[in-house]
């Protein structure tokens, strides 16, 4: 019997910009993509899983999965977007269409 993969945890963070434009919103979400590849790179367990973006809030939100919470800080330094806030313990479901 195969051993159970690790449970990793999922975080939401949020990140409050003023341009919501949507070329705005790819940039963010290419330079997001980018530091997360080179971090799994790195041994790194994190994923991006989803974002929503919110133009009238001006927040964009992501739900990472990731071993710790730094992990998930780290890759948004990176990306040139340190999170505004960072929420653990965070439940993801995401149904099959």
């Amino acid at each position: 019997m195969a051993a159970a993969a690790p449970h990793l945890c999922c975080f939401l963070a949020e990140w409050y910009r003023p341009e919501m434009t949507r070329p705005a919103v790819e940039d963010l979400l290419g330079e997001l993509d980018a530091a997360t590849a080179s971090m799994a790179a790195e041994g790194k367990s994190v994923q991006l899983l989803l974002t929503l973006a919110v133009p009238t809030d001006e927040v964009l939100y992501g739900v990472f999965t990731a071993d710790t919470p730094e992990v998930v800080s780290e890759v948004c330094a990176r990306a040139g977007i340190p999170v505004a806030r960072l929420s653990t313990d965070v439940d993801a479901r995401l149904s099959s269409w």
